[in-house]
């Protein structure tokens, strides 16, 4: 039995934080490394996005200049000139690049069916060369807003954004932010985000809290746009291209800047204490795992400490000790409680917002004895009970037949000998691959008791009389160690139903453990044909009437005298002939289906014939 196993697993959903607050950060370190592997592609959009966003963290950039001058890309695509020509601006290498890079861009400003994303590409192409003022404010700002009548999507909206960036019209960013803003999707009710993912919604992001921060502007998010918009940054936080780590960098540094910053409080390390290590330690961040701007040590405090066994109240209003050196780390000492073993749930604040951590209280459990007892299922006599004590076997090959059952009676304890409640708690009947499990439940004084029915358990251990060990497996999410526990052998006798070990049982029926044998269809075997004499007669027993019919007609003369020779009485006996042939051929050839479908039409032209015949002799007799 896995008790460990399950007790670690547990152990690792403890520590759980409220929807208020986020459940993680933004690891920037990894992006960091996704943007420097992005510098050997020699990709130009890969190489833009790496330096872009290496540039965003500040971090050293290579020489790219001889890159750039090599960068193959299509000269007639807007968007690749974009790259390249903002690669070169953001790395310093403008000097690597050749005059015809600007061909495309200056024609795209001067088509009429020009698209929005495209003007943008042009725009900020141009200003990269150093020809930013190429675009007029007024008239390009009319010509934006006429294009976006045509199509009003969040992707459009986030380049005319970042265009009136370029142009200086911020003032119409700040009074269409809001209604865009209104028109960002959620998902579970968690998290927000706009058509078109991450790009989309990163672009929008930056370019509005830019905008407002350039007009002096209260920011237009409210906080639980903020927080849902962050959630739907961390759910994207796994990205592993350049792109992606730039363009969650651009979002998460927008959240993060804006004030006042969604908050994360997460456990750092260990999700319990012991008698040994009688602290937790807790990170308390921006998005970007910075530390939380005008957040003072005095403000983190742990509001209220529950057990979550009784709702007893162990602690309260205690302040968090911020670590020496580490700004965004802050200790909660649990002396107090460290000796009350169970699970917690802390109430932590910080910054205005508070989350719920639960946390685990690690103690040690024992169990001290057992008593075995054997008696009759009717319960006419007391049981013989044997008493083992921690952790010896017993003494004695113990013996229960089918009228019989075996009653194990144990109590859990802490380290300071009080009764305790555990979440695991079994008896493990085995014998070689065969296995049981039973589990054992507390009464009203927290002793745990398990009845062995003998008769009723053989259906589980397919009725083999013989020895089965017994073994005693406790364990919880809060104990310092689980507890595995050989009882030793006892005896089943199953009765008249029962085999005895090591017999070659039968390899069916519930109880049977492996591979059954393998299932070989065999066909019923064909009836053996009567002999060729027996064939014969039949055979010409079934044609005499027709034999008959031929005897008679050569005998009595055939008549043709009446026979209306048209067209219709001979598509009528020519089908009928031959509806007599399909038989003859099903018989010998045909499968049933193959006869229905010749027959079909047959059976149509026989009966529009027949019919039409009849009509004909009717009409000839009425004359």
């Amino acid at each position: 039995m896995h008790i460990n196993t399950l007790s670690i697993l547990v152990l690792c959903l403890v520590g759980c934080i409220s929807a208020n607050t986020l459940q993680g950060t933004i690891d920037v370190k990894r992006l960091q490394t996704i943007l420097q592997e992005g510098l050997k592609n020699k990709d130009v959009t890969s190489l833009y996005y790496s330096i872009k966003g290496l540039k965003d963290l500040k971090a050293p950039i290579p020489d790219v200049c001889q890159d750039i001058k090599n960068a193959k890309y299509d000269a007639k695509n807007v968007e690749q000139s974009f790259y390249l020509a903002n690669a070169a601006a953001l790395s310093g290498c403008q000097n690597s690049l050749t005059p015809e890079i600007m061909r495309t861009p200056v024609q795209v400003l001067d088509k009429k069916d020009v698209t929005i994303p495209e003007l943008y590409y042009a725009v900020y192409t141009l200003k990269a060369l150093g020809k930013g003022s190429i675009y007029d404010k007024e008239d390009g700002l009319k010509n934006l807003i006429q294009l976006l009548k045509k199509d009003d999507s969040p992707a459009n909206y986030g380049y005319v954004f970042a265009l009136c960036e370029h142009m200086g019209c911020g003032a119409w960013t700040v009074s269409h932010a809001e209604g865009v803003l209104l028109a960002a999707d959620e998902s579970d009710a968690r998290a927000l985000h706009f058509d078109g993912g991450l790009p989309v919604t990163s672009m929008l992001l930056s370019t509005i809290t830019r905008s407002y921060k350039q007009q002096k502007k209260p920011s237009p998010l409210s906080e639980e746009q903020r927080y849902k918009f962050a959630e739907y940054v961390l759910s994207r936080r796994s990205v592993t291209s350049p792109k992606g780590a730039a363009l969650l960098l651009d979002a998460a540094t927008a959240l993060a800047d804006d004030q006042p910053t969604p908050i994360s409080i997460a456990i750092k390390g260990k999700k319990y204490v012991t008698s040994e290590s009688d602290s937790i330690e807790f990170s308390i961040t921006d998005l970007l795992g910075r530390p939380v701007p005008g957040l003072k040590p005095d403000d983190v405090v742990a509001q209220s400490g529950t057990r979550l066994a009784d709702d007893v109240v162990v602690l309260s209003k205690q302040p968090l000790a911020q670590k020496p050196n580490e700004p965004t780390t802050f200790v909660l000492n649990l002396s107090k409680i460290k000796a009350q073993y169970g699970l917690y749930k802390i109430a932590l604040s910080a910054g205005g917002k508070t989350a719920n951590v639960n946390i685990a209280v690690l103690g040690e459990i024992q169990v001290s004895s057992i008593e075995v007892g054997i008696g009759d299922v009717d319960g006419t006599t007391s049981p013989k009970v044997t008493t083992v004590t921690y952790p010896n076997k017993l003494a004695e090959k113990l013996q229960a037949d089918h009228l019989q059952k075996v009653t194990l009676k144990f109590t859990v304890r802490d380290k300071w000998n009080k009764p305790a409640t555990v979440q695991q708690a079994f008896v493990r009947v085995a014998n070689g691959n065969d296995e049981t499990i039973f589990v054992a439940e507390p009464d009203n004084s927290k002793a745990y008791k398990v009845d062995l029915n003998v008769g009723s358990l053989s259906k589980h251990v397919r009725a083999a009389n013989g020895a089965y060990s017994l073994s005693v497996l406790v364990g919880d999410s809060a104990a310092a160690a689980p507890i595995a526990w050989q009882l030793g052998d006892i005896h089943f006798n199953f009765g008249r139903d029962g085999n005895a070990l090591g017999e070659v049982l039968p390899k069916s029926g519930a109880g049977h453990r492996g591979p059954l044998p393998e299932i070989a269809h065999v066909f019923r075997q064909p009836e053996p044909r009567p002999s060729r004499v027996v064939s014969d007669v039949f055979a010409a027993a079934a044609a005499a009437p027709l034999l008959l019919l031929i005897v008679l007609w050569l005998k009595l003369g055939l008549n043709f005298s009446n026979f209306p020779f048209t067209l219709s009485s001979l598509l009528f006996h020519l089908s009928l002939g031959a509806s007599l042939l399909l038989y003859y051929v099903l018989w010998v050839q045909l499968s049933m289906f193959d006869t229905l479908r010749y027959l079909l039409p047959l059976a149509g032209l026989t009966f529009l014939s027949g019919h039409r015949l009849l009509r004909r002799l009717v009409s000839n007799k009425q004359r």
